[in-house]
């Protein structure tokens, strides 16, 4: 089961990119959700393009540069980002995306703390 902490866990564990998208386990996508993702590479952009996302998704087009990390699940397979995760389904086209939300400045605390009155 993915939870917060797992998520978490992710994004301090994999904070940094690899030192190149060679180092990125590609065989987990290709061997275990691409025919669910329709997923494939593009080598005139670098990109990796989830058909099973639609053009309008913000993840439709991936910069292999910008992917993290590209982690097994028994049910899902995690493409690790900055700011965001998305899970694709093994064993059919379900796809979650988790977004990690912004921290806060002191700045920014001290103005919603005064704001909420």
């Amino acid at each position: 089961m993915i939870t917060k902490q797992v998520i978490d866990t992710l994004y301090k564990k994999y904070s940094k990119l690899p030192k190149s998208p060679d180092c990125l386990d590609f065989g987990l996508l290709f061997d275990t959700v691409a025919e669910h993702h329709d997923i494939s590479v593009d080598m005139d952009t670098d990109s990796l393009i989830i058909h099973s996302l639609g053009e309008r998704s913000p993840f439709y087009t991936i910069p292999l540069s910008k992917i993290h990390a590209i982690v097994p699940f028994e049910e899902w397979v995690a493409i690790v980002l900055h700011s965001s995760v998305i899970f694709l389904n093994r064993t059919s086209a379900k796809v979650s995306v988790h977004i990690k939300p912004p921290k806060l400045s002191l700045i920014d605390k001290v103005r919603m703390s005064l704001t909420k009155d």
